[in-house]
C-alpha cells in the first residue's frame, strides 16, 4: 500500500511542480507560501484522480490525498534541489 502511494505521489509531483510554476510567474504570489500553495495542489490532483477512471491506483481517497500531499512536498523539494541558492551559507563549494 505504501510502495502504491510513494509511486503514484512521483507521478503527480511533476504536475504539481509545472502547476506552482504557473502560478507563480501568473499570480503574485508570496515566496513564503509558494510550499503551502504546492502541497494544496498536490492534494487536490490527488482527489480529483479518483474521477479519472484510467488511473488504476488501487488506492482508496485517502490514499490518494495522501500521495497528493507528499507529491506537494516533493515538488516543492525538488524545486529548492534543483534552484540555485546564493548567500544562504558561509560554506562555499571550491
Amino acid at each position: 500500500m505504501m510502495e502504491g502511494i510513494l509511486l503514484f505521489s512521483g507521478v503527480i509531483a511533476s504536475i504539481t511542480l509545472g502547476l506552482v510554476e504557473v502560478l507563480k510567474r501568473t499570480q503574485k504570489i508570496k515566496k513564503n507560501f509558494l510550499p503551502l500553495v504546492s502541497v494544496t495542489i498536490g492534494a487536490g490532483l490527488g482527489a480529483l484522480s479518483a474521477l479519472v477512471p484510467e488511473l488504476g491506483a488501487d488506492l482508496s481517497m485517502g490514499g490518494r490525498v495522501s500521495a497528493g500531499l507528499i507529491s506537494g512536498l516533493m515538488a516543492t523539494g525538488a524545486w529548492e534541489v534543483a534552484k540555485r541558492r546564493e548567500g544562504f551559507t558561509t560554506d562555499t563549494l571550491k
